[in-house]
C-alpha cells in the first residue's frame, strides 16, 4: 500500500515537472494606455497575459488557464481564483514583527511560499523580490524591477532550476507577485519628464531690465 502511495506521488510530481518552463529570465512589458495589459515573454515567446479592468479587477491568462484577480482594501491582499472556484492569496503581513517576511503567498494547496525583499545598495529604487517556499531556503524566482522608472519593462523574473519542483504554481506566482509590483509602482506616482514639460523659465519685463540696466 505504501509503495502504490509513493508511486503515485513520484507520478504527480513528474506531471508538474511537464508545466516547468525552463530556467533563464522572464520579460514582463506593459502595452497600452487606455486598456492596460501586460505581456510575459520567455525566450522570445508570450506566455502569458495579464489584463486590468479599472484599478482593482484583473484578468490573467496563459495556456487555456484563466485567473480572476481582486485586490483588497488598502492594497494588502491580493486574490487569484481558479477555474475550478480555488483561491489563493498575497498577503502583506503586519510590520509589528521585523523578523517575519514581509509579504506572504498562501496557495490554495495548503503551499506557502515567502517573499524576501531587498533594495540595491546604490540606487534604493531598484527592488528585487526573491521567492522560496515556507521552510526551505531554496530560491525559485528573482523579481527585479524600478519603483520610480515608469518604463515600459515592468519587471525581469529570473527562473532558477529549484522551481521545477513547484512548476504547479508558476503561472499563480507570476501573476499574484507581478500585481504586487504594479501596484508599487502605481503607488510610487513618480513620472519622467517630458521635453515639454521642462523646467520653465520666466523673462523679465523691459522695465525690470533696464531697472538691472542703470543700476550697473
Amino acid at each position: 500500500m505504501q509503495r502504490g502511495v509513493e508511486i503515485l506521488k513520484l507520478a504527480a510530481g513528474l506531471d508538474f515537472e511537464r508545466d516547468f518552463l525552463g530556467e533563464g529570465e522572464i520579460l514582463v512589458k506593459r502595452e497600452g494606455y487606455s486598456r492596460m495589459r501586460h505581456l510575459f515573454t520567455f525566450k522570445g515567446r508570450r506566455i502569458a497575459r495579464l489584463r486590468w479592468h479599472g484599478m482593482r479587477r484583473a484578468v490573467y491568462e496563459a495556456d487555456g488557464m484563466r485567473f480572476d484577480i481582486n485586490v483588497g482594501a488598502l492594497e494588502r491582499q491580493i486574490s487569484i481564483v481558479t477555474d475550478d472556484g480555488k483561491e489563493s492569496l498575497l498577503k502583506e503581513r503586519s510590520r509589528a514583527n521585523p523578523r517575519k517576511e514581509e509579504v506572504r503567498i498562501e496557495m490554495a494547496e495548503g503551499d506557502n511560499f515567502c517573499l524576501t525583499r531587498s533594495w540595491d545598495s546604490r540606487f534604493r529604487s531598484d527592488v528585487s523580490f526573491a521567492v522560496h517556499k515556507e521552510f526551505y531556503n531554496s530560491t525559485l524566482l528573482v523579481y527585479r524591477f524600478n519603483t520610480l522608472r515608469r518604463t515600459q519593462t515592468t519587471a525581469r523574473i529570473t527562473v532558477e532550476p529549484n522551481m521545477k519542483r513547484e512548476a504547479r504554481f508558476m503561472h499563480r506566482l507570476l501573476a499574484l507577485i507581478v500585481c504586487r509590483i504594479i501596484l508599487e509602482r502605481r503607488r510610487s506616482g513618480s513620472h519622467p519628464l517630458k521635453t515639454k514639460e521642462g523646467p520653465l523659465r520666466f523673462s523679465s519685463s523691459s522695465r525690470v531690465r533696464e531697472r538691472k540696466r542703470v543700476g550697473t
